[in-house]
């Protein structure tokens, strides 16, 4: 397979650093990464728990399962003027004491109204590392973008994957609100780990002013910054949805909430080990379209499995694994289509911010859908299948890697 041009670039030996020096780095960018889903799948499995003795309504587990796609999609459009104006590493520095102190207070919340604001505080931290963690990687591991996205991707999985198999046992030795809140010692770290790098830049950090020049034209008039987007929309439609959905879906077939809640960790642990791969395989190939078609082919078998033959329904989740695993794709895009830590910086925050508005529809119609006509069909066809489709032609069109400098400076691919 021949290597991308863009990742070839970051790979010549003139711009290799020495690993010296960055293992606080590494270390920072492995403690952040934990949190990055972790404030979203710590609650979601106490939300019966706590509803119980808030009085929860639907509306509520609505709001609360919209909330981590809104703060993404509004704090993915300006956490890049938050980094130019205070740095890549304070902005890392703060979006760890964010995530840290929603998770902590939010622990001792009287009522619904608190929990509520407190998780924003929460999702805030959250989506700010987001977009700040791949120009970090890309800011202090420039050689090393394959093997950084990696663990990084394995670090958000954990953060995934681990939370939710312990979360209910230990609410019932120690209290919801202990189950809660004790998560928010690993976002605190991160946020101490990212002050000490703060103070010891590496030398690769200062290679460029501001991570280097501003692109040459506003990221919104660069038609490969949309469609980047949209393609990460489209993933993480599917990713949410799958979230929110999936339990209801295995259940309403026949199977045992227990089931549904392990297939669920099934799902995220595919994931992880298809991602595991993904990041090498984005870096190095010269089209990127039979990665992203089997990703999507992936989430097609899952969904029709389990619509169709919902018996072997643990062989379909494996399907949909293989599709959520295209979320690491997408992500190590970010920094396989940038050539500087700035514009790494500005096209993470873009296709982030607006893909993650044009994610918001999938979970709220996969379920509006089902609600008005009273069965998946429609929901499984046009939204699931919609998107799906929607996905492969912008994943085709992208399918050469180039990078965003040379899209706004109007260069195509070769």
């Amino acid at each position: 397979m021949r290597p991308s041009p863009v990742a070839a670039a970051t790979d010549r030996p003139s711009v290799r650093p020495r690993l010296r020096g960055r293992t606080l780095a590494l270390a920072a960018v492995v403690c952040a990464a934990l949190n990055l889903r972790l404030v979203v799948t710590s609650l979601s499995p106490l939300l019966t728990t706590i509803g119980g003795e808030f009085g929860f309504t639907a509306t509520v587990v609505g709001v609360l399962g919209t909330l981590p796609l809104v703060a993404f999609a509004v704090f993915g459009l300006v956490t890049p003027a938050i980094m130019r104006r205070l740095g890549a590493e304070s902005t890392a520095v703060l979006s760890m004491l964010l995530a840290g102190v929603g998770q902590a207070l939010r622990a001792f919340a009287p009522d619904t109204g608190t929990l509520l604001v407190l998780t924003g505080v929460a999702l805030t931290g959250a989506a700010l590392g987001n977009v700040v963690i791949p120009p970090l990687i890309k800011q202090y591991f420039p050689d090393r973008l394959a093997s950084l996205s990696t663990v990084q991707m394995v670090a958000i999985h954990v953060g995934a994957l681990f939370p939710p198999l312990v979360a209910v046992p230990l609410a019932q030795v120690a209290g919801w609100r202990f189950a809660l809140g004790c998560w928010s010692v690993i976002a605190l770290a991160a946020s101490l780990l990212w002050a000490l790098q703060r103070g010891r830049p590496h030398p690769a950090a200062a290679a460029l002013p501001n991570g280097g020049p501003a692109l040459a034209r506003p990221i919104w008039r660069v038609g490969m910054a949309w469609r980047t987007a949209l393609l990460f929309g489209m993933v993480t439609w599917n990713v949410f949805t799958l979230f929110t959905w999936l339990p209801t879906l295995i259940t309403d077939a026949g199977h045992s909430p227990a089931m549904a809640g392990s297939m669920v960790s099934l799902m995220v642990g595919t994931s992880l080990l298809f991602g595991l791969v993904a990041p090498t395989l984005t870096l190095r190939s010269s089209n990127t379209f039979p990665i992203m078609a089997t990703g999507l082919t992936g989430y097609a078998v899952g969904y029709a499995g389990i619509a169709l033959a919902p018996q072997l329904t643990p062989l379909w989740v494996v399907f949909l694994g293989l599709g959520t695993s295209l979320f690491v794709v997408t992500m190590t895009m970010i920094n396989a289509r940038s050539t500087t830590s700035r514009g790494a910086a500005d096209l993470s925050g873009f296709v982030q911010g607006v893909g993650s508005g044009f994610a918001l529809g999938g979970p709220l119609l996969f379920g509006l859908l089902s609600e008005l006509t009273g069965t998946w069909t429609a929901s499984y066809l046009l939204v699931a299948g919609g998107s799906l489709a929607v996905a492969f032609v912008v994943a085709y069109i992208e399918r050469v890697p180039w990078s965003i400098e040379a899209a706004a400076a109007g260069r195509r691919p070769a």
